[in-house]
């Protein structure tokens, strides 16, 4: 009995001592670790204000590479790291050095850069900087890629410049603009049934790397791509006519409705339970499809879609006379006449409570493309 005691009174104070033993050799390695940092930062930043760009580029990026060692230290070890230790480098003051020389490591500087996500104001300067340098190569196709990613992080150029660009990258500008509309209602798993490819990369679009900035080839954790949202950005960039920014309202309205349509917001709508989100994107919505209405006096598709819209809602009399006015204009062709029309009518019966039992089991149906004024009402606006 006494023995087992003192048995595990010896192992509790191994133990003990085992963990004491532990804890101060993380402490010393941090300690070590943020030694060898500091001094990897300071070689760096000496470096930088003598003019010193490749050494300045080593020494501060091999600091960066051995920042996430801290990580895998433990609680214990970083609470004892110095008050002011910056966790992250800010490298941005050397890639801007380096781009400002064309140094020819500029580029590899700016991608390092994006791995770290910096600020918004960072990435769009990075790409600004990268279409540049990508299209002084000659990769018009990739440079486009950035300048559209550029252009979504703020950084605008305006249409007229994207519609050059993509006829001297060989790419027609009206039909790049009908495949984004398109791919911006094609969800993920249709995509890749459909084998959808970005028209700038030639890859599978929705699983390509969402890493605009990397090279083909670069290793690194690569994400996929939200190729909905980064087709509605393009078709943006791309609209150059009131008739363009109609269609891409239109495109905007089914995208924040998603693939199942705004059944189960307008129901909520109705019955008042929206959350502040639910009554956002309601409100966008329908501003969306009020505007295409504005810009397309002669399409069908926003009225049968701001129909369907409040009909769901509640708002019974304002949904009738959108779907009197839809039923009056031109949903593009022939096939859309036959097919697409009698599903859209019934979309907005199911909202209004007067359509057969149960919703329309066909796909909820989309344009095809971009189609132009009707003779009719070219006159008319004479």
């Amino acid at each position: 009995m006494c023995a087992a005691i003192v048995c595990r009174a010896t192992r509790s104070c191994l133990c003990r001592a085992e963990r004491a033993t532990r804890r101060a050799c993380s402490v010393t390695n941090t300690e070590h670790l943020v030694e060898t940092i500091g001094r990897h930062r300071l070689a760096g930043r000496a470096a930088l204000l003598a003019g010193d760009l490749d050494t300045a580029f080593d020494e501060l990026w091999t600091a960066r590479q051995l920042e996430p060692d801290l990580d895998r230290l433990g609680a214990t070890a970083r609470a004892g790291l110095p008050a002011d230790f910056e966790l992250e480098t800010d490298l941005a003051p050397l890639a801007r050095a380096l781009a400002s020389r064309q140094h020819p490591r500029a580029a590899d500087a700016w991608r390092r850069v994006l791995e770290d996500r910096p600020a918004r104001s960072v990435q769009a300067e990075a790409a600004e900087w990268l279409a540049r340098e990508t299209l002084s190569t000659g990769d018009r196709r990739r440079a486009l890629r950035i300048l559209h990613a550029a252009s979504a992080l703020g950084h605008g150029t305006d249409s007229a410049t994207f519609h050059a660009a993509y006829r001297q990258a060989g790419i027609d500008p009206p039909g790049a603009f009908s495949l984004y509309l398109a791919a911006s209602r094609v969800d993920p798993g249709s995509a890749r049934a459909l084998d959808l490819r970005d028209p700038l990369s030639g890859l599978a679009w929705s699983d390509q790397d969402g890493r605009w900035w990397a090279r083909e080839g670069q290793s690194g954790s690569a994400e996929a791509s939200d190729h909905q949202a980064e087709a509605l950005g393009r078709a943006r960039d791309l609209a150059k006519s009131s008739r363009d920014q109609g269609w891409l309202l239109l495109a905007e309205g089914d995208h924040l409705a998603g693939p199942l349509g705004v059944r189960a917001l307008g129901r909520n709508v109705r019955a008042g339970c929206t959350e502040a989100a639910e009554e956002d994107t309601f409100v966008r919505i329908r501003l969306a499809y009020e505007g295409a209405i504005d810009r397309l006096p002669d399409v069908a598709w926003p009225w049968y879609r701001l129909a369907e819209l409040l009909a769901w809602a509640g708002f019974a009399e304002h949904a009738e006379n959108h779907l009197a006015q839809a039923e009056r204009r031109s949903l593009g062709g022939r096939e859309a006449e036959r097919s697409a029309r009698p599903v859209l009518r019934a979309l907005v019966k199911a909202g209004l409570g007067s359509g057969p039992d149960g919703l329309p089991t066909a796909a909820r149906p989309f344009p095809a493309e971009p189609f132009g004024q009707q003779l009719g009402w070219r006159l008319r606006f004479r």
